[in-house]
């Protein structure tokens, strides 16, 4: 644009004054629009949305906060509280070895000799270790014999000796659970197999061995979904994840006792459809606010409160809003009532039907029309009233949807270690295999000694199979 001085503005005519001061005019206002829009961002910046105050991990936060808990702080101090009982290592009483260490049997002072009948116990230590691990390879003879009417009898094989050469139950459960359980990448784990048990195996031996621990393991995983279509309680999330490279999804579905996870192409309701086509008739459905997760057929539903609070903590933190306080009060209040409430109190309670009316009364006030976002929170928590405080009317019915939140976790821990899948296949087997470990570990068992039995049984089943067919 033209630099204007003044000389050269007295020598302009009125209509070349007219036309330069249209164009400046029209610049002003482009400009003040573009102020105004970065007016808008910065102040969007200043609180910006993080794990706290939104559904965004922490692993996005940047480290802008060094606790994204939503719990208060609590007066006690950290670690061990006063009158907790401590555990130390405690000595074997059948120790394995015993290694004898006698002092000389001549006295330095008096050079008196001692017989070793003489001597006595004066104290006692135990240094706990593991013995050298070496794989061991165990051969398979199997005899016959010729009758004289020429009938031959032949003895068999055990139902789990398959083929001429082959990796054991033992090793084979091990894999899985330093694969799935530990999240040991492929390559690192041909180095870890290596070197404790000196066997050279390739990613691919691996995979394949995986391949077959997840064909054994899906009677158990079907049975895992056929418990969470009964249950009374069930919580359900998905997450993203990379398969070859591709976007896909991560779902789970589980209780207290189960964890289901498969793996999807859709985020959308198809989803649960596929897999639970009728739902959860019999079960209070506990879910975050996405759609499909609200569209699933069930008894009744439960928003999960924790993300609410965090939805509510940003306009608490950008805007100061007196509303949401007031709202985050009350979900805070709810939460610990939930927590001291007794059995009878689920039928008559009447701090919960005080919570219940201030709700009501929240959720029909009139709030500031400028913070759009907030008007959206409202409506919706006025659309699904009745999937608020049902925790406050069933026992069984959680206040947020955390155990699910902890079962999707694995699936990115994974990715954080390895990146992602390289196959369809490959997300499958860790769907199949990681549900039935995280099973096991909510009834208390060992996942390592479970699955090494699930192997066996399912060798014995498919040699039965094989002897009637």
């Amino acid at each position: 644009m033209e630099k204007y001085t003044r000389e050269k503005l007295e020598a302009k005519s009125k209509d070349e004054l007219i036309d330069i001061i249209l164009v400046m005019q029209s610049m002003i206002e482009t400009l003040m629009a573009r102020v105004l829009t970065l007016e808008q961002e910065v102040e969007r910046l200043k609180t910006p949305k993080n794990s706290r105050n939104s559904s965004l991990p922490p692993s996005q936060d940047l480290f802008r906060y060094k606790n994204q808990s939503l719990r208060q702080k609590s007066e006690r101090k950290t670690g061990g509280q006063f009158g907790h009982k401590g555990q130390n290592l405690k000595m074997s009483e059948t120790p394995d070895f015993t290694e004898h260490h006698l002092p000389e049997d001549k006295c330095p002072i008096c050079n008196k000799f001692h017989n070793t009948s003489d001597f006595t116990l004066a104290e006692r230590r135990q240094v706990v270790d593991i013995p050298v691990i070496k794989a061991a390879v165990t051969e398979h003879l199997v005899y016959g014999v010729k009758c004289s009417c020429g009938h031959r009898n032949e003895g068999s094989f055990p139902s789990h000796v398959q083929t001429p050469i082959q990796y054991g139950k033992n090793l084979t459960a091990l894999i899985s659970y330093l694969s799935i359980r530990q999240f040991v990448p492929m390559q690192r784990l041909t180095e870890l197999v290596k070197s404790i048990t000196n066997i050279s195996m390739s990613q691919g031996t691996i995979f394949n061995m995986l391949d077959r621990v997840a064909e054994s393991l899906t009677p158990l995983y079907e049975g895992i979904k056929n418990d969470i279509q009964r249950a009374t309680t069930v919580g359900g999330d998905e997450t993203g994840l990379k398969v070859n490279g591709e976007n896909n999804w991560a779902w789970v579905w589980q209780t207290l006792s189960e964890t289901y996870i498969v793996n999807s192409k859709s985020r959308g309701f198809i989803t649960i459809s596929e897999n639970f086509p009728q739902g959860f008739p019999n079960a209070f459905y506990v879910s975050d606010s996405l759609s499909a997760q609200l569209k699933t057929t069930a008894k009744g539903h439960q928003l999960c409160l924790a993300h609410l609070q965090r939805e509510l903590n940003f306009f608490i933190d950008k805007y100061q809003n007196n509303w949401a306080k007031r709202m985050m009060d009350l979900l805070g209040t709810s939460i610990k009532l939930k927590k001291r409430m007794q059995p009878q109190d689920y039928v008559q309670c009447d701090d919960r039907d005080l919570i219940l009316e201030e709700f009501t009364l929240l959720i029909s006030e009139c709030i500031p029309e400028d913070i759009k976002k907030l008007h959206t929170l409202q409506k919706r928590l006025r659309k699904h009233r009745y999937s608020i405080f049902n925790f406050l009317i069933y026992p069984q019915v959680p206040f947020d949807n955390n155990g699910s939140e902890r079962a999707i976790r694995n699936v990115k821990v994974k990715l954080k270690v390895s990146g992602g899948f390289r196959s369809e296949r490959g997300a499958e087997i860790f769907s199949i295999i990681r549900s039935v470990v995280d099973t096991i570990i909510k009834k208390g068992g060992d996942p390592l000694i479970d699955i090494a039995f699930a192997l066996k049984v399912a060798a014995h089943k498919k040699d039965l199979l094989h002897r009637r067919i």
